[in-house]
């Protein structure tokens, strides 16, 4: 699995890096994420530092927060030590201990917008709204951190009762054009928090016909609609309310957001407030921006934003399923399932969180729990797409396809009117009646799914596929495929179906060219270097062909190909045929 390579990985570099400085060994005591480790800690400042570096690479930021709490103990007066250690423990949710040295940081003279960042944080939890505003009425270097400390201090002047100037704050904040997005957002919700509804709907209106700015921030956006939602019933128009959220939920079919504002609205309930309290709209700054910069480069930055978020607002759901899924998303699993654990059974998030802590149990090699969680969420909600699907995705992981089609059928008898939704469903039953050898319901399976997404490269794909691979329907499959890659043309597994296809044809020239194509673009994959090895053999590059197939053992293939492949690679392909061609022709066999 992969979170126990992980821990295994990560023991091995922290014994081999004690073992080359001649420290005490360090003993992980437990997995990460786990509050209760322990661990030995050397008395070597270099030791510590080292060890702690290698902790935040692995992304366990507990050990990392212990070693440089170590570390700084052992050299008290180093500041950027501090720093170090000050973002550590801010990215471990260890936000007093942070704090304390923040200040201590400042106090030495040192300035740094981060710690700055964090200690109007600090004040805003505090409702000291006068000492926040002189901490983030600074110069912010990065467009980043200008925006963030603009919006948050949008949300402080709120705090001292001048809705006034928090909007004027907010509506003077210029950048480039992904700014707008989240101006709009926070303008139009410190509007709705003050009370002015129907400025509240004119701004959150701006922010939700900002299609552009929506698609780079897909996760605010859905926000946006949802207040944009709010405001309207603030602004007793209900009916407008109600429009919108029918529209959301054909957009986002079963968002739990939507689904629920549908009922509150049908049922004339009064819905809660989007913000009820200036440090809750604080946090919606670090949870937008910590969502949207989630990726390659901005991760640890997106955890340390998401900790704020949580430090601000510890009781909202929205927030806490945001910073499990960035732990999700991060491998930190354990904890992760600690945050999905807490949202509560009246929460429209709770489904969602029970569903992500199945799959994380499902990962971490908890079958068995995995399992009855996930027994469980079908079995309350029938109707649950998204529950049918992932349960049938963790059978087939495990290939256990038959109780995967029982799963999706359990969904399908209750579908009345098939609609485009649903093509994943009749595509991924596909799929398990192809892997049972029920060809015949593949196929069926197969084109209801087309039905309701015409030209679904990945339906498009596999049904083409299966076709060449059983040599019928030859050049309908080929045509299949050839739109799938015009569709996708940088998916190797969709070149390589390309690829295949021509092989089969015996079109060897061209199946070269797509095969090596698509090694190109998947270079790790085994069935696709063998592919390219057979084209080889079969085109006279004898030599080539027995190097790709080589590579492809190599790979770790499917055990069902290894031998095959081994053959192939004694004998050759020609004989491997010929042998194959006889067993199936002995009326001994089978």
């Amino acid at each position: 699995m992969k979170i126990v390579s992980r821990i295994i990985a990560k023991q091995i570099s922290l014994l081999s890096l004690c073992s080359f400085l001649a420290l005490t060994p360090v003993h992980l005591a437990q997995a990460e994420g786990d509050a209760d480790s322990e661990l030995k800690i050397s008395n070597s400042l270099a030791g510590n530092y080292l060890a702690a570096r290698i902790a935040a690479t692995d992304r366990d930021t507990s050990n990392a927060a212990a070693f440089y709490r170590k570390a700084i103990s052992l050299d008290p007066e180093n500041i950027q030590l501090k720093l170090k250690g000050f973002l550590s423990f801010i990215g471990n949710g260890d936000f007093a201990e942070g704090v304390d040295l923040g200040n201590q940081i400042n106090q030495s003279g040192n300035e740094s917008e981060i710690v700055d960042l964090v200690l109007a944080v600090e004040d805003i939890r505090k409702k000291d709204w006068a000492g926040a505003e002189r901490r983030l009425a600074n110069d912010w270097r990065s467009a980043v951190d200008r925006l963030m400390a603009g919006l948050v201090l949008g949300w402080a002047k709120l705090g001292s009762d001048d809705l006034e100037s928090a909007l004027k704050t907010v509506d003077q904040l210029n950048g480039p054009a992904w700014f707008d997005l989240f101006v709009q957002y926070h303008s139009g919700l410190i509007a709705l928090s003050g009370g002015d509804a129907a400025e509240a709907v004119k701004r959150l209106q701006t922010a939700a016909d900002n299609r552009a700015g929506g698609q780079a921030a897909n996760d605010t956006y859905t926000r946006v609609l949802a207040a944009l939602i709010h405001a309207h019933a603030k602004a007793d128009d209900t009916a407008a309310a109600l429009e919108l959220t029918k529209d959301s939920l054909r957009r986002m079919p079963q968002n739990p957001v939507f689904e629920e504002l549908k009922l509150s609205l049908e049922e004339n309930r009064p819905l809660p407030a989007v913000v009820a309290t200036p440090q809750i709209g604080a946090a919606e700054v670090f949870l937008n921006l910590g969502t949207a910069i989630n990726r390659e480069g901005g991760k640890q930055f997106a955890r340390i934003y998401m900790q704020l978020a949580t430090t601000l607002a510890p009781e909202v759901d929205a927030v806490t399923i945001q910073l499990a899924e960035l732990f999700d998303d991060q491998g930190m699993l354990q904890r992760a399932n600690h945050l999905f654990n807490k949202i509560p059974e009246a929460s429209p998030y709770f489904r969602i969180a029970q569903l992500e802590h199945a799959l994380n149990l499902d990962e971490m090699g908890k079958r068995e729990e995995a399992r009855e969680k996930l027994d469980g969420l079908v079995e309350s909600g029938p109707d649950d797409l998204i529950a049918h699907l992932s349960y049938g995705a963790v059978l087939a992981r495990h290939e256990e396809y038959g109780e995967a089609i029982k799963i999706y059928n359990r969904i399908i008898v209750r579908i009345k009117n098939p609609e485009r939704k649903h093509w994943n469903m009749y595509y991924r039953l596909g799929i398990a009646y192809e892997r049972t050898k029920q060809w015949p319901l593949a196929e069926a399976a197969f084109k209801q799914a087309l039905e309701l997404f015409p030209d679904h490269p990945s339906v498009l794909n596999y049904m083409g596929y299966s076709w060449v691979d059983m040599d019928i329907n030859l050049q309908e499959g080929l045509d299949m495929i050839r739109k799938a890659v015009n569709l996708r043309p940088n998916d190797g597994y969709m070149v390589d179906s390309l690829g295949w296809a021509y092989y089969r044809l015996g079109r060897m020239q061209e199946a070269v060219v797509e095969l090596e194509r698509a090694v190109e673009l998947r270079p790790g994959d085994p069935t696709i270097n063998d592919h390219l090895g057979d084209a080889y053999w079969k085109a006279n590059r004898l030599l080539e062909a027995t190097f790709q197939w080589q590579h492809a053992l190599a790979l770790d293939p499917p055990e069902a190909d290894i031998e095959r492949i081994k053959m192939k690679l004694e004998v050759g392909l020609d004989e491997v045929e010929k042998r194959e061609l006889a067993s199936e022709n002995d009326p001994d066999k089978g």
